[in-house]
């Protein structure tokens, strides 16, 4: 095994909203599919000039909406990663893999996250899907900047 050119930090916790839904039909997690099922999700990451070091932040929530299967749970879960890149890694590729492979590190611990508060909760343990995060700063830096403040 040889060692991974990204070291995580640290993991922080910014927000855990986990409620049972009681309107949700499905009654026990372990049984419920997210297929139909409206989920919000933001990505967000940036460097600390101090000492090269990358935040990455990930949220995850559900969306209740009319006419979609209801999670038996409704989550609004947000955490920040803290990550570095090896400078033996090619420098033009620290963002994508501190931006994409930090966010799957944080997300794990966001779905390890919720599995363990739900274990104890009405509906049983929820397991999040898993998401890829390739390909995800491209398609960000893609997006129209309509929301810049020039």
């Amino acid at each position: 095994m040889k060692p991974s050119p990204l070291t995580l930090h640290g993991i922080e916790f910014v927000r855990v909203h986990v409620e049972a839904d009681l309107e949700s039909e499905t009654r026990r997690a372990d049984r419920f599919e997210f297929d139909g099922t409206t989920l919000s999700w933001g990505l967000d990451h940036g460097q600390n000039e101090e000492d090269g070091t990358w935040w990455v932040a990930v949220g995850f929530g559900t969306q209740p909406m009319d006419g979609e299967p209801r999670c038996p749970y409704v989550l609004d879960v947000q955490a920040v990663g803290i990550v570095s890149v090896s400078d033996e890694y090619p420098a033009e590729k620290h963002e994508t893999l501190a931006c994409e492979y930090g966010a799957a590190l944080v997300y794990g611990a966001i779905r390890e996250m919720v599995t363990n508060i739900t274990s104890r909760s009405l509906a049983g343990p929820l397991t999040l899907p898993t998401p890829s995060f390739v390909g995800a700063l491209e398609i960000r830096n893609q997006e129209p900047s309509g929301a810049s403040s020039e």
